[in-house]
């Protein structure tokens, strides 16, 4: 068993993975509890909407700085000044009383550290692998990071609701805590040389400069990553107080939002048997159309299975979708190609997203109500991606279902 481990997985790497698992179950309590907080505080939607979107616009300005820096032989002590950072922004919405200044402050200092981790533990797994078996590595890599949301939602609102939020954010910021002696105990990130650019690049023209030269399947990803957290965190930014407002409880809000990163989990370990047979770019198409159309289905249900349900088929295509997009990543490092700077650009499509998704969402909820701004949402996001995937051949080939090789192995 051990010798089978080895081969599935070089030396630190699963350790890599449960310092992930650690950093996403610390943010899936954040993001579940932060709008009911503000809420609590008694903060309007619109400003709701705007400091959930700080944490996009800290995460997406820490993305390309920390991927130019990245280096192997630096990772390590980036990502534990990172996790520490993280675990006092967290922790410290316990103390804030809901001040606007510190609230906000916080959300900055959160974005930024947990941005610059996702940066450089995607690039760290890249490398240790050398960018082989993508699909299977990223597999894992993806659900290692939705268990951790998961768990957070889950331990979050049954926390929240038995002690307090407070209480909630203060065990979720001891969590990267944990994280540091993990980061102590993996070996130096790296694998064998890449043949481009693995050097850390210096000043704003270098940096440019790289930006111009990735690859376009780089481009690919950032654009589709950006399409599902929009949709992804107008949904995780007012379902809580949607949800409240029409009975569910914060237990029964967190469980929903944990089966959706379960889902994610679940289908990315079976992503690998569907890409056999479907194309990626099949699976890109549909789960952006059925990602859509679930969520302009929500404010059409009121029963708490009705629900489940729906975030079940939101977490299949979020998985679906992620998995798809990192391995075209990861790839290029099997080409002999550094992916600091992809890793940067590849997680600011995330963000991008989800700066998008809460802010417009907020102004249209302030206008329309959350229901109706749900369905709008939905239904322009469906609108803008078909137009973009019929204006090229192969985004109209992608509707064409037929057996096609899936990303490596």
């Amino acid at each position: 068993m051990r010798s089978a481990l080895r081969r599935e997985f070089p030396p630190g790497v699963i350790s890599v993975y449960l310092l992930m698992m650690l950093m996403t179950t610390t943010e899936g309590t954040a993001q579940l509890l932060l709008p009911p907080y503000l809420d609590g505080y008694g903060y309007a939607l619109p400003v709701i909407g705007a400091l959930v979107s700080l944490l996009s616009v800290t995460r997406l300005a820490s993305r390309i700085p920390v991927g130019a820096a990245y280096g192997a032989q630096r990772a390590k002590r980036m990502a534990i000044a990172a996790m520490a950072g993280l675990s006092v922004a967290t922790g410290g919405f316990a103390l804030a009383d809901g001040q606007l200044v510190p609230v906000a402050a916080l959300t900055l200092a959160h974005g930024f550290a947990f941005g610059s981790l996702g940066t450089l533990l995607l690039a760290a797994i890249i490398d240790m692998t050398g960018g082989h078996r993508a699909g299977s590595i990223m597999a894992w890599y993806t659900a290692a990071l939705s268990t951790g949301y998961s768990l957070g939602a889950f331990a979050g609102g049954a926390i929240a609701d038995a002690y307090g939020i407070g209480t909630a954010f203060l065990i979720a910021g001891a969590l990267p805590l944990a994280g540091v002696a993990v980061v102590l105990r993996v070996p130096a990130f790296h694998g064998p040389p890449p043949v481009e650019g693995e050097a850390a690049v210096a000043g704003l023209r270098g940096v440019l400069g790289g930006i111009k030269r990735l690859d376009p399947r780089v481009w690919l990803a950032f654009v589709i990553v950006l399409y599902v957290n929009l949709i992804s965190d107008a949904v995780d930014a007012f379902f809580p107080i949607f949800g409240l407002a029409i009975g569910l409880s914060l237990s029964e809000l967190g469980v929903l939002k944990g089966l959706k990163s379960a889902a994610a989990t679940v289908i990315r370990f079976g992503s690998l048997a569907l890409f056999r047979w479907v194309q990626p770019a099949v699976v890109n198409f549909w789960g952006v159309v059925v990602m859509a159309v679930a969520t302009l289905a929500l404010p059409l249900v009121s029963a708490f299975g009705a629900f489940v349900g729906l975030f079940v088929v939101l977490g299949f295509c979020r998985g679906l979708l992620r998995v798809t997009t990192a391995a075209s990543v990861a790839e290029l490092r099997r080409e002999g190609r550094g992916v600091g700077l992809a890793s940067g650009v590849y997680n600011a499509g995330l963000d991008v997203g989800a700066i998008i998704g809460p802010t417009v969402g907020g102004l249209v909820a302030n206008s329309v109500g959350i229901p109706l701004m749900f369905q709008l949402m939905a239904a322009l996001s469906l609108a803008v991606y078909f137009a973009v995937a019929f204006s090229t051949a192969s985004g109209r080939a992608s509707i064409a279902l037929r057996p096609q090789p899936g990303p490596p192995a």
